[in-house]
């Protein structure tokens, strides 16, 4: 008997299995960035956590009139269970909140671009929380992300130091909340459907005490386009498709894994970079597209090497 190389195709079965969610993150991601990118820039309401006190709450009443029509189940509050999700809303709400605030001050193919040095975070803990082996081709990818978001960084023609701060917590929050999510829904056994309900749920105080503290409900309460039909239109489609995005973020990963869930979302970077130049007349420079075309190849390569890595542990097949 003989053995070749070549790596075994996914079974059929895999693939179905994968896909939905897959494609299920993936419109929801883009509507959802163009729908906060909408609200908070175009109509000025530069109060994130109003914008997401509002959306959690939509998303809370959505899911629990799902669970009395029936199409899905519900689970009952329970404190325990609570306590044992709190840190998994907490980076929730953490990545919410620094995501719209980046998206305040930086354009969308900046933030796309910038997100992708969550790939590194979350490799980096899928490595040493859960032992995932880092490839060379993934450190190459690593390193075109680097080289693409520093000089992106040095060539942004409407940089904002402001902005990129935000952009630096998103990403450490985001690699929190994937990374711990992983853990808590092993303890927990909350499906989908559950792991949303405490997430928005447990949202609201604690954006609620940050709009507090921070005045912008006060702000927020004083804005001038409160009563506009497309701001309020905006708003509640934002709250529906916030809820999509996380139920699909919790399908993918249940499915997949972590990393696979980082390595669609940089595969989603490029339709989402190009389309929010021409919807929202992103202003760049031969050097700016260049840094951008950098790191969206980061992602190409980072794609690339894990699915080479997967193949490569699958092992030799006999012929």
């Amino acid at each position: 008997t003989t053995t070749t190389t070549t790596p075994p195709a996914m079974p059929a079965s895999d693939f179905r299995k994968a896909l939905a969610p897959v494609l299920a993150y993936c419109l929801c991601s883009m509507t959802m960035i163009y729908t906060n990118k909408y609200v908070l820039a175009v109509f000025n309401f530069h109060y994130a956590s109003a914008l997401l006190v509002v959306q959690a709450a939509i998303a809370v009443g959505l899911l629990l009139s799902l669970d009395r029509v029936g199409p899905v189940a519900i689970p009952e509050f329970d404190f325990v269970t609570a306590l044992r999700w709190s840190p998994v809303t907490i980076f929730f709400g953490l990545m919410l909140y620094t995501g719209s605030m980046a998206l305040a001050f930086l354009s969308i193919p900046v933030v796309t671009v910038f997100k992708n040095m969550t790939n590194l975070l979350i490799a980096f803990g899928d490595w040493y929380l859960f032992g995932q082996h880092v490839t060379g081709g993934v450190m190459a990818s690593f390193l075109m992300m680097l080289t693409g978001s520093v000089a992106l960084g040095f060539t942004d023609l409407e940089f904002d130091l402001v902005g990129y701060t935000w952009m630096a917590c998103n990403c450490m929050s985001q690699a929190a909340y994937v990374l711990y999510m992983r853990k808590a829904k092993q303890t927990t056994k909350l499906s989908e459907w559950g792991m949303s309900y405490y997430n928005n749920i447990l949202c609201i105080p604690l954006m609620l005490f940050a709009g507090i503290v921070s005045g912008e409900f006060s702000q927020a309460a004083s804005f001038e386009l409160r009563g506009d039909p497309w701001f309020l239109g905006a708003l509640l489609l934002s709250g529906v498709v916030g809820t999509a995005l996380s139920l699909s973020v919790f399908w993918v990963v249940n499915a997949t894994s972590p990393t696979t869930y980082s390595m669609i979302g940089s595969m989603n970077k490029i339709p989402i970079t190009i389309i929010s130049v021409v919807v929202f007349h992103t202003v760049l420079d031969w050097k700016s597209t260049a840094s951008i075309a950098i790191g969206l190849a980061a992602g190409l390569v980072y794609t690339w090497a894990k699915l080479q890595a997967k193949a490569a542990q699958s092992g030799p097949l006999p012929k």
